[in-house]
């Protein structure tokens, strides 16, 4: 049998670190055994689930490396969840409510004062046909649960071991809303039959829903799917991550012009055994994921780890790595350039900061002016090259007896406006005599 996995992000909003390092374990468990991966759109809630998000999501895979193998909408299967909720009913597995959500509120309130289990008392398995069409007669529409036979459902997590769950603990769950809209519990299990899913993979929150979808799943079919539950990741707060915290959004990290093998890098190693740091390619990851290295215990989001990942690669990029997207920042940005100043850069197009630099006409007002003059005097002339810089400023530390900060913190500043920056052994070639003795307002 072939290894199945999927990801099943709901088009709700933007998708954070949480929620790719979830599709990015998936993906990476298909690959190492030769698999299937699929994306899955869960959007069945069509007051929330907006098309824009389903695109974006698609888009931030895509950026990420992260390919699937097949993907579609849940919108689109409506009839098959028909037939396969027609299925329950001539099985008496599923069973009609009419109770209006104020009506279960007050069961639970009630519940709760008297210490009685909050789970639904299943009350609506009384009623007599008549009962039923009295309801139906005030406007009342039912709402579907599904009726849970086992008492302990148990199964082997491949992360976490041996679990058992007691179902009595848990309410028969809703799988089909009053308006006949399909529930997650539902499709999901339906879905993951008809696609033959092997491995489900997900965050730990969703362990007692595993217990209520592994009893459904026998019921529609038989189950024989091995599941594993992660910790899920947590900002570096400790807070669980939402999607409403878009400053963790992949969208927000590709705005930021940061690089997706940063982020992959950290997501396949954060909650794991293995340590911290920056993957070589994507081919790299692939080979090294175990997912026995997985922890149970949640990990921390340090955006500094990122920037610092991040850091690196870009840093370690040579000109034809970068040469293209250079191209659209300023075309004037050559090998030399890039060369110089790639050592002082936290993203590619940070490079912007350093092109206005070096290529603006502005003046440069100096505040130690005598000492600048001095410098200037004993300009060499042309051609300039890596040994400039050296033979210049030791003529000026003889000329005016300056050295250290005293002497190279001026120049720079009067050179360049800045106090800190890349070395300017290199910087002053990519300036050069005519423009250093132009810019320099004295």
């Amino acid at each position: 049998m072939t290894v199945t996995t999927r990801f099943a992000p709901s088009p709700t909003g933007l998708i954070h670190l949480g929620n790719i390092r979830t599709a990015l374990i998936n993906w990476l468990f298909a690959r190492v055994n030769n698999g299937k991966f699929i994306l899955r759109i869960d959007d069945t809630d069509a007051e929330r689930s907006r098309q824009e998000y389903a695109d974006k999501i698609k888009h931030d895979l895509d950026w990420l490396g992260i390919n699937y193998d097949e993907t579609f909408d849940q919108s689109s299967r409506f009839d098959v969840y028909d037939k396969r909720f027609q299925q329950l009913k001539d099985s008496g597995r599923v069973y009609a409510c009419y109770e209006t959500a104020e009506e279960l509120d007050r069961k639970r309130k009630l519940q709760s004062a008297t210490g009685g289990k909050q789970v639904y008392d299943r009350s609506a398995l009384k009623l007599s046909d008549q009962q039923k069409k009295d309801f139906e007669a005030e406007g009342r529409k039912p709402h579907w649960r599904f009726l849970m036979n086992s008492e302990r459902v148990e199964w082997d997590d491949l992360l976490k071991g041996k679990i058992s769950i007691d179902l009595t603990s848990l309410s028969d769950p809703v799988l089909i809303r009053a308006d006949g809209v399909p529930l997650y519990t539902f499709t999901s299990a339906v879905d993951d039959i008809d696609y033959k899913v092997t491995n489900v993979i997900r965050g730990d929150d969703h362990t007692s829903n595993t217990a209520v979808q592994i009893e459904l799943i026998n019921a529609l079919d038989s189950c024989n799917i091995t599941f594993a539950h992660h910790a899920l990741l947590q900002a570096a707060s400790g807070d669980k991550l939402s999607k409403r915290d878009g400053v963790i959004s992949i969208e927000s990290f590709r705005e930021q012009n940061m690089e997706p093998l940063a982020i992959l890098s950290l997501l396949a190693t954060i909650g794991t055994s293995n340590s911290i740091e920056l993957k070589d390619n994507i081919q790299q990851i692939i080979d090294e994921f175990r997912i026995e290295t997985i922890s149970t215990s949640p990990g921390r989001i340090e955006t500094d780890l990122l920037n610092a990942l991040n850091k690196k690669i870009v840093q370690g990029f040579s000109f034809n790595d970068v040469k293209d997207r250079l191209a659209n920042v300023d075309d004037r940005i050559d090998e030399l350039f890039w060369d110089s100043v790639k050592g002082n850069l936290a993203t590619v197009e940070d490079v912007k900061s350093w092109a206005d630099i070096v290529f603006n006409e502005d003046k440069i007002e100096v505040e130690d002016k005598e000492f600048i003059q001095q410098a200037l005097s004993v300009i060499p002339p042309d051609p300039w090259d890596e040994n400039t810089w050296e033979l210049w400023t030791s003529e000026i530390k003889q000329l005016t007896g300056r050295k250290g900060k005293e002497l190279f913190l001026p120049l720079r500043e009067a050179f360049t406006g800045m106090k800190h920056g890349p070395e300017m052994k290199q910087l002053i070639q990519l300036l050069g005599r005519e423009k250093i003795l132009n810019r320099v307002n004295i």
